[in-house]
């Protein structure tokens, strides 16, 4: 009797397609792979373009937040970005400190070592009237509270003990610097004599507020509920990074 042979088992056939499903999915994850490099690679360029503005406004705006317009790779490569919006919370404008800055710069042009130049910057900066609260006190006027007055384009200051000397200032431009005028001033509700008025007349003059640098002189002030509000809108502006 001769022994049975047992045939060897049949192996399954692949699944049609197999291949090509393999190949889409390699081709899928090398997409992937490419966009996260490209991504990763967008990002790091963008925040690097944002950096040296950040740096280079430094010096006139202390610390801001830059925020870029478009592509960081784009503006690495052409030297350039078309434009920026900057914003921070501690400008400086002579001996007022804690203004608002949030401007919108076009045609940034950056170079080595923070310098470069922008075609034209636009936007505001707002002293708050706690800031300028702090620049009358250390002005020497002892005021208390600063009351803005949208309506009336003025703010209503509480100087003295108690609050007995109420003084009305309005904000002016000198030369693209912020000053303030006397409007008006009473001391117990009756009006203040006149040496007290000439006195704080002086002290509003002895130090008035300066721009962040002669190319953002402000063209234009106004009181918002906020504080005093002064517009920039400047055409070519250069930047000098740490100088």
């Amino acid at each position: 009797m001769n022994p049975t042979t047992t045939a060897p088992p049949r192996r399954p056939a692949p699944a049609p397609g197999t291949p090509r499903r393999r190949r889409a999915r390699l081709l899928l994850a090398g997409a992937l792979a490419a966009a996260l490099l490209t991504g990763a690679a967008e990002a790091a360029a963008t925040a690097a373009v944002e950096g040296r503005v950040e740096d280079a406004l430094r010096p006139r705006l202390g610390p801001t937040h830059a925020d870029l317009h478009g592509s960081g790779l784009l503006a690495l490569a052409r030297g350039r970005a078309a434009g920026i919006t900057v914003a921070g919370d501690d400008a400086p404008l002579g001996p007022v400190t804690g203004a608002a800055v949030r401007l919108r710069l076009d045609g940034t042009t950056l170079r080595g070592s923070g310098r470069g130049t922008v075609d034209a910057a636009r936007g505001r900066i707002t002293v708050p009237a706690g800031a300028v609260r702090a620049w009358l006190r250390s002005s020497g006027l002892p005021v208390s509270d600063v009351t803005p007055e949208p309506a009336a384009g003025t703010l209503r200051l509480g100087a003295g003990p108690g609050g007995a000397l109420t003084v009305t200032l309005r904000p002016e431009l000198r030369g693209g610097r912020l000053g303030f005028t006397l409007d008006g001033a009473t001391l117990m509700g009756a009006p203040a004599p006149e040496r007290l008025t000439q006195g704080i007349r002086d002290r509003l003059a002895a130090r008035p507020p300066a721009p962040p640098g002669p190319a953002l002189e402000p063209t234009a002030v106004r009181i918002t509920e906020r504080g005093v509000e002064l517009t920039l809108d400047t055409g070519r502006l250069r930047l000098a990074g740490g100088g």
